[in-house]
């Protein structure tokens, strides 16, 4: 067998479940007194399937009229609800009337397009349900390409439930963005995990260039409005093979400049472009998807998984990186390495550039184009799916849907075939912006901490630390001013409230205020006590806790009051607490957000107690705290003021999952949480 020819070079390589799963969600949906009707739209049975139930009515309680395969023809006469379809069909020269589940179903006609009239079309897009947003966008689309259909599939889910459910958390990181030294792309990354605000670094998720995606850029790339263009409308192709359309030539198109490009696999006779025409058409998959997904997930030059030649796993290829997971040491070629030389499934070992591209065709077909996940969008953004929404994801470059789209426009558009019958079918979600979401900036710092902070010959209560805003300060009557300096982390950060200050006998509150590259905002706050002339302004206290600033600490678990106050070095009759809400504490342990009032003086000052653990301000920890802590970390119940402070138990200015194992660790009695 010949060998067309050898290369070489690195892969970047994306996570990929292997979930197994069936799904389809209708499209071309018409509201009518409570039901979704379709004027008889054709679609079939998804090919692959086989015995799918034909029911009585609409529920899985109901008897079965009889069973179906895949490519059985359907006509859909309505659709009570967004899972069931009502159908007619022809079987064994017996006409049936009945109810499929609409995820073994998909649809060959219905929607815009095909040539119809401008009045028909915008009949159509409101038929359908495409809101009003969307409609300058198809209306132009139409106006390119009228024999192009555009079907709205009604996912029913909230536009700000899915962001949520897409956007990175700690522990749940699902979008990636690429990011170098020359296109840094700063504010595209996500700050909630993977960033430290007092080094301005990020950690990364896959290799050293891919890091959390941010949730402004998230948006961008989930609103189906920004791919509404003749280049990236193809994110939404229905991505089954279609003989009349996909040819040799357009996949050559897409492999242009790339490793595969006119050239056959690593010795083998085949063109590249000849065995992706062969494993489409075997498996019911777009031959331009495959040749989009092998670049995207190949890049143009061959790494070791195109080539067979890895060092761990000799002989074995995998094109589309099927297995492969991210992981900050870059391991992710060598998971999907493994994965394809197991035996079992998809043809498995891949032992062959042909094995790997016909069982990744077939991975694609059957886990994901054949069962509901038939566009680059839904791909990538799982909304169709629905017993696992927001998994069962191909890729996390949260850019490979448009990119992707690209590949396969301009394959379309240099073989002549881009006013092809093509089927779009887009998502519509409730509750969306009325307009598209913009576009973020890239490469601007969201970084507003500060770097350091200092008062020229005086000390900070507490010590200066970036994740601590709130400082104090007591200086004599005879101080009229103060010299306040400030830097910031990232130089391009502005910095107001600095320089000289007045001050006023008593209590002067100086805000410190750092606006980030991107605008925006966080606050340093210095209070400034300046004693009254010839008395002390405050009591003086002699306390073995710890003061910092407007807060105490120090105080062991399970202190009650009148420990509290031989504690604090002050005469007991000069000391009143108060719970959190105000009222006075007169007997019981304290917790944190307890107040302590300590008068003597010209006026009384006042400290918010902070128990470590304690972030339920009951006085002990418990599991309460734990979920307080693990909400804060996942975004869902933000910490804030001393109940932040009492979240971080390691003391290091921030809260972080470390903070969690020690309360864990507490709580099973393996390590005490030190005040």
């Amino acid at each position: 067998m010949k060998e067309c020819g050898r290369y070489k070079n690195r892969i970047r390589a994306y996570g990929l479940s292997l979930m197994l799963a069936v799904s389809l969600f209708m499209a071309g949906l018409e509201i009518q007194t409570g039901n979704i009707s379709m004027a008889e739209t054709m679609a079939q049975i998804t090919p692959g399937l086989t015995n799918v139930n034909v029911r009585q009515s609409a529920t899985t309680s109901s008897a079965v009229l009889t069973q179906v395969n895949g490519g059985q023809s359907l006509t859909i006469l309505d659709s009570p609800n967004p899972e069931w379809h009502h159908v007619r069909f022809t079987k064994n020269n017996t006409t049936y009337i009945g109810y499929i589940y609409a995820q073994y179903v998909s649809i060959l006609s219905g929607g815009t397009g095909g040539g119809i009239s401008d009045g028909d079309f915008e009949a159509a897009l409101t038929a359908q349900g495409f809101p009003e947003s969307y409609k300058p966008f198809l209306r132009e689309l139409h106006t390119l390409h009228p024999e192009w259909k555009f079907v709205a599939v009604q996912t029913g889910l909230s536009w700000e439930t899915v962001l949520e459910n897409e956007r990175n958390k700690q522990g749940q990181i699902k979008n990636l963005i690429n990011g170098t030294a020359s296109a840094p792309h700063y504010n595209w990354r996500e700050t909630q995990v993977g960033y430290n605000w007092a080094t301005d670094t990020w950690s990364p998720y896959d290799g050293t260039t891919w890091f959390a995606a941010s949730k402004d850029i998230l948006a961008y790339y989930m609103d189906p409005r920004n791919y509404l263009y003749e280049t990236y409308v193809f994110a939404f192709e229905q991505l089954s093979y279609d003989s009349s359309v996909h040819n040799a030539a357009g996949v050559e198109a897409i492999l242009a400049n790339s490793f595969m490009w006119n050239s056959c696999p690593r010795g083998e006779s085949k063109k590249f472009s000849a065995e992706i025409m062969e494993a489409a058409a075997a498996y019911n998959v777009s031959p331009y998807h495959l040749a989009s997904r092998m670049r995207q997930e190949m890049g143009t030059t061959a790494g070791v998984n195109a080539t067979g030649t890895s060092s761990n796993y000799p002989g074995i290829f995998n094109f589309f990186n099927v297995g492969s997971v991210d992981s900050a040491g870059g391991g992710a070629v060598n998971k999907g390495l493994a994965w394809a030389a197991q035996s079992g499934s998809y043809g498995r070992p891949w032992n062959s550039a042909y094995k790997a591209i016909m069982g990744g065709a077939q991975f694609l077909g059957a886990s994901y184009i054949n069962r509901g996940q038939d566009t680059l969008y839904t791909q990538k953004f799982n909304v169709t799916y629905r017993d696992n929404l927001y998994g069962h994801q191909y890729m996390t470059n949260i850019q490979a849907p448009s990119t992707e789209a690209r590949s396969m426009f301009n394959a379309y558009r240099a073989n002549g075939l881009i006013n092809s019958a093509l089927v779009f079918k887009i998502p519509v979600y409730t509750n969306m912006p009325e307009t598209p979401v913009p576009k973020p900036a890239d490469s601007v710092s969201p970084n507003n901490w500060l770097r350091s902070f200092s008062i020229s010959g005086y000390s900070l209560t507490p010590s200066f630390q970036g994740g601590t805003t709130e400082y104090s300060l007591i200086v004599e009557n005879g101080v009229g001013s103060i010299q306040i300096s400030a830097a910031p982390v990232h130089s391009a950060a502005k910095i107001t409230g600095t320089g000289t200050i007045s001050l006023s006998v008593g209590t002067n509150v100086i805000p410190v205020t750092v606006t980030a590259q991107n605008g925006s905002t966080r606050t340093y706050t210095l209070t400034v006590i300046r004693k009254g002339e010839n008395t002390a302004s405050i009591p003086d206290v002699n306390t073995k806790f710890r003061i910092n600033g407007s807060m105490i600490s120090g105080i062991a678990l399970n202190t009650d009051i009148a420990a509290l106050k031989s504690g604090l070095g002050v005469p007991e009759n000069t000391v009143t607490v108060y719970r959190a809400d105000g009222t006075v504490l007169t007997n019981g342990n304290i917790g944190t957000g307890c107040i302590v009032e300590i008068s003597g003086g010209t006026a009384p000052v006042r400290y918010t107690i902070v128990i470590y653990g304690d972030v339920s301000g009951d006085g002990a920890v418990t599991a309460l705290d734990l979920l307080r802590i693990q909400k804060h970390l996942i975004g869902s119940g933000p910490l804030s003021g001393v109940y932040l402070e009492a979240a971080n138990v390691k003391h290091s200015g921030s809260v972080s999952a470390l903070d969690l194992l020690k309360v864990q660790k507490y709580l099973i009695g393996a390590a005490p949480i030190q005040q």
